[in-house]
């Protein structure tokens, strides 16, 4: 039963050295289908990696060689989420930058893992893939959300800047205050585990 992988996902091995394997674009649909919800968030794109297997020991032991890493290189985990943020402002006569005009931009990448052989699982195992791609989905959307709510707020900071520096010091500091709050949303509740 699928309990075996949420339980082996808690113990799970790290994959180094492991190649990630993108799924085409018949699994990203995949992943639009099993996670309507975040596709149809804004700025969010998703991205699948192959996984095979026919019971939870194999699928656990596929994803434990293939699961993606933080955007640093680090800890491999099941599903990450990463964003970028870009942002753009207009000068006006010999001022470079005019606060008001300041935009920000994110774009966000999901990366869940696409069971490639999951009409071949038992009902039972099957039922268990489904909870828990959910839950890892629905984590995942939480990430993104703190990413958009991320880029809502460095928008009010740059209006709110008096000059380019200022613009550019809270740019800086409200992407980090973004990146320390989905690190704390992890740590709260244990990679997704807690919740």
């Amino acid at each position: 039963m699928f309990l075996e992988l949420a339980m082996m996902a808690a113990l799970g091995g790290h994959g180094e050295g492991a190649t990630l394997a993108r799924a085409d674009a018949e699994g990203t649909l995949r992943l639009r289908e099993a996670a309507p919800e975040l596709a149809a968030m804004p700025e969010v794109t998703l991205e699948a990696y192959l996984v095979g297997g026919r019971n939870p020991r194999a699928i656990r032991t596929a994803m434990n060689a293939v699961r993606p890493a933080e955007v640093d290189g680090g800890e491999r985990f099941d599903a990450v989420t990463r964003w970028r943020y870009s942002t753009r402002w207009r000068g006006r006569g010999d001022v470079r930058c005019v606060p008001e005009t300041a935009e920000a931009i994110v774009a966000i990448t999901v990366i869940l893992p696409d069971l490639a052989e999951a009409d071949r699982l038992g009902r039972r195992d099957r039922e268990a893939w489904d909870r828990y791609f959910k839950a890892l989905a629905t984590h995942e959307m939480n990430h993104a959300r703190i990413a958009l709510h991320g880029r809502q707020e460095i928008e009010r900071a740059m209006k709110a800047a008096s000059d380019c520096e200022d613009m550019q010091a809270a740019v800086a500091r409200v992407s980090e205050e973004g990146s320390a709050a989905s690190r704390e949303y992890d740590r709260l509740t244990q990679h997704g585990k807690r919740e």
